[in-house]
């Protein structure tokens, strides 16, 4: 891999010129900096974004604070930032919290002087420290909880696609439809999972049909998995509840109900229609294949990134926080329908 000095070698020039061109810095002649373009292009030469950055100040290092990559959403938001963020010319520094204030605080004190801006996915913040974030660090958040703060946030439709989720299963004529992932904690931190449920209610309220406290199925954990889905399925079937049909408020959660379902003996989706909510690739390739919520991973990312910029840049408006809800799609697959099909929302 070609240094700035085999740069300086080629051009005929010092280290300290090949590095005013590369971070384009006056006090270069026209002549000069062509050759230094030109020595760049010949040795395939590439900056180190990071040790420019330390070294120059520069706010192309932002950092990534997720709670953890065990669920799969995580991991492909983390992977949809960083395709983002290289079209940014950004460098991404991912730290994981556990989804603990503390950590989330720890982590803005000791990279917020390095970092040029922060994405986050906050869990246990409370306003004021969303507050002392936002002062810290040019920030955006990336979560469903909303803050008494003026920090930017992109969010997922998550009532809106359970609603749409519901209005499917009701329209193929399912009537007692169970919610698998409900959470009636109250706790901001759980704002995904209370968005989901009233998004349930929603659909049922729509299609005319009953609330029926025995079909809203807590996990008991506010981690989704598939363990824990099929355990909810399991507990349904040994109470005696009768349901012929699943929301999971998580793909993984789905997948678990589509095991435990099929180790019942009931057939899918003749017999038990099952969907998710976050379109993973698992759900593409589950047999039979899930019905599911794409969340719009993609565009969160890229909202994310041209807020930061904004506020990076300081060109964002200073008192007040800005919102942005992606788009979702609801893909409908085997396990409701059984065949393919596509449902589009916003």
């Amino acid at each position: 891999m070609s240094t700035m000095h085999d740069v300086a070698l080629r051009a005929g020039v010092s280290p300290k010129t090949v590095s005013r061109v590369v971070n384009g810095e006056p006090g270069v002649s026209e002549r000069t900096r062509e050759k230094v373009t030109a020595a760049i292009a010949e040795l395939d030469f590439r900056p180190n974004p990071v040790a420019r950055n330390l070294r120059t100040g520069r706010t192309g290092l932002v950092g990534l604070a997720l709670p953890h990559l065990a669920q799969p959403y995580f991991s492909s938001l983390a992977e949809a930032i960083m395709r983002e963020a290289e079209r940014h010319d950004l460098t991404v520094l991912t730290e994981l919290t556990g989804g603990d204030a503390e950590a989330e605080l720890a982590l803005v004190r000791e990279h917020g002087p390095y970092l040029g801006g922060l994405l986050m996915y906050p869990v246990g913040l409370s306003d004021a420290q969303a507050r002392t974030v936002a002062r810290t660090v040019p920030t955006v958040f990336m979560s469903e909880r909303a803050y008494d703060a003026p920090v930017d946030r992109v969010a997922m439709a998550n009532r809106e696609g359970v609603r749409a989720m519901v209005a499917h299963m009701a329209s193929l004529g399912y009537t007692r439809i169970a919610a698998l992932g409900a959470d009636h904690s109250g706790l901001p931190e759980r704002a995904s999972a209370h968005l989901r449920l009233e998004g349930y209610r929603d659909g049922l309220r729509d299609a005319g049909l009953p609330w029926l406290p025995e079909l809203v199925c807590e996990v008991g954990t506010p981690d989704w998995d598939r363990r824990h889905g099929a355990a909810g399925v399991r507990r349904l079937i040994e109470a005696g509840v009768r349901f012929d049909a699943v929301v999971g408020f998580a793909d993984a959660l789905a997948l678990g109900a589509l095991y435990a379902v099929r180790e019942a003996g009931l057939r899918v989706p003749a017999e038990v229609a099952v969907a998710g909510f976050d379109d993973l690739d698992d759900a593409r390739y589950a047999s039979p294949s899930l019905t599911s919520v794409a969340p719009g991973t993609a565009q969160i990312a890229r909202e994310a990134l041209v807020l930061l910029n904004d506020r990076m840049n300081g060109t964002a408006p200073q008192d007040t926080g800005r919102l942005i809800v992606a788009d979702f799609e609801l893909t409908v697959r085997e396990s409701t329908l059984g065949g393919m099909g596509g449902w589009g929302g916003a």
